[in-house]
């Protein structure tokens, strides 16, 4: 096959007005960032390795030399990467750029597949456009209208490819979302997305020498598998109350049923609880395993509520792996303080330390046991608007062997399976999300 280098041509798909200064109340073209970008597949490069280089966060990230590579058998028809957005009210057109292929060296681009025939569709509209991309590496465009709305995320997904001369994998260098809107510019807070992601992608850099590095005894595999099964999921108000009742009617929870219940009693003792200081023994970090999330306060506590990812499992937000053990921990009584309740409902705008609660259970023949860590987090959020002060409470809770077994936030509930042994590791685990999602996870198989 003869490859075309240099300049990418323009794959219009609608009609492109001619530049010129935007009157008062018409749409403004902007760009946007994200740093929440799911695939339907990435490719695995060792099972016990953590992958460094093919995860679709990599599209985002303006940087040829990295790609998202597809990770199913075949030619990679069919796969699709979707970029997640903060919602913008009022657009009406998004304009996408895309590096096609793998274009870290020429050598690459034409070793590996590159997309051919491709659909972009604009979520929640789901306008949508046909387009055939050419096989060149730089920018080429597609450009999608919809009627004037909202705009969450952006989806490419790949019909066929021009396939690769040494490999069958789907490549994609980078993808970049242009899009016009009503709704005023807020170029600050696009900054700080891709601020955002590029510091997942130095923390991802450091996790690889973590799990790499032979000192280091870590209770996680460094790659999960994650799928998932969309379904109406019932919950009062989603909250943390509200996760544990749908885990507890799901007949699929039945393992975790024990840690459900200690969950309910302490979401219902929740303003009686003790306020507790904890003091891990070990200060080791745990870094976040391919098909788990550490989700922060703006995903939890956001202006658009609670939203996550629907590939991955949450870990808890204290980034330590102590907090995967309590015989890691120790939780001494501190007096005074706000209750949960009081520590959501009156977030103070200059609040930036984290308050946890506790709550124990007695043991046959020994003292109370840890069981259940409440722990409030606050700070500013940033929306289009601005930054506010917001708030949120996380529920950790653990099995009688003194394992997480539960992480619940509101809008998710997350149940660890653990693997005996003399080095105890998460073997996978179960997920619901009040968006309609249920998960299932297992460490990635050798390829």
């Amino acid at each position: 096959m003869k490859l075309q280098h240099g300049f990418a041509g323009l794959v219009f798909a609608s009609v492109v007005m001619g530049a010129g200064v935007a009157a008062a109340g018409e749409p403004v073209e902007r760009r946007l960032y994200s740093d929440a970008i799911d695939a339907s597949s990435f490719l695995w490069g060792d099972w016990n390795r953590f992958v460094e280089n093919y995860h679709p966060n990599y599209v985002g990230d303006d940087d040829p030399k990295t790609a998202w590579v597809e990770g199913v058998p075949g030619s990679g028809a069919g796969q699709w990467v979707r970029l997640q957005v903060t919602p913008l009210d009022g657009t009406t057109r998004v304009r996408l750029k895309i590096r096609n292929g793998y274009q870290k060296s020429k050598e690459l681009f034409a070793a590996n597949a590159r997309a051919k025939d491709v659909v972009v569709r604009l979520l929640p509209s789901r306008a949508e456009v046909k387009a055939t991309l050419t096989d060149s590496d730089g920018w080429q465009e597609v450009i999608v209208s919809q009627p004037v709305g909202a705009l969450r995320a952006i989806e490419l997904r790949v019909g066929s490819v021009y396939e690769g001369t040494k490999y069958q994998d789907l490549c994609i260098s980078d993808v970049a979302v242009y899009a016009s809107s009503t709704t005023a510019d807020n170029p600050t807070f696009e900054k700080s997305k891709k601020k955002s992601l590029l510091a997942w992608r130095a923390g991802r850099i450091a996790a690889a020498k973590a799990w790499s590095s032979a000192g280091v005894a870590l209770p996680l595999h460094a790659s999960y598998q994650v799928t998932s099964t969309e379904g109406q999921v019932d919950c009062d108000n989603c909250d943390l109350a509200g996760m544990l009742a749908a885990a507890a009617a799901d007949p699929a929870w039945k393992p975790w049923q024990e840690a459900i219940a200690v969950g309910q009693q302490t979401v219902a003792e929740l303003d009686r609880l003790p306020t507790v200081q904890v003091a891990p023994r070990a200060k080791t970090a745990l870094p976040v395993a391919d098909g788990f999330e550490r989700p922060d306060l703006g995903q939890v506590a956001g202006f658009e509520g609670p939203w996550f990812s629907d590939r991955a499992l949450r870990l808890p937000q204290d980034g330590r792996a102590a907090f995967l053990d309590t015989a890691n921990l120790r939780a001494l009584d501190v007096k005074g303080g706000k209750t949960p309740t009081q520590f959501v409902d009156t977030v103070d705008k200059r609040c930036k330390k984290s308050v946890t609660w506790a709550k124990r259970l007695p043991a046959s023949g020994g003292p109370a046991t840890l069981r259940a860590l409440v722990i409030g987090r606050c700070g500013r959020v940033e929306g289009r608007e601005g930054t506010y002060p917001s708030a949120a409470l996380e529920l950790l809770v653990f099995g009688a062997d003194g394992r997480l077994a539960l992480v619940v936030n509101p809008g998710a509930i997350d149940g660890y399976r653990w693997a005996g042994g003399e080095r105890p590791l998460v073997a996978g685990g179960r997920a619901i999300l009040a968006q309609g999602v249920r998960l299932e996870a297992s460490p990635a198989a050798a390829p």
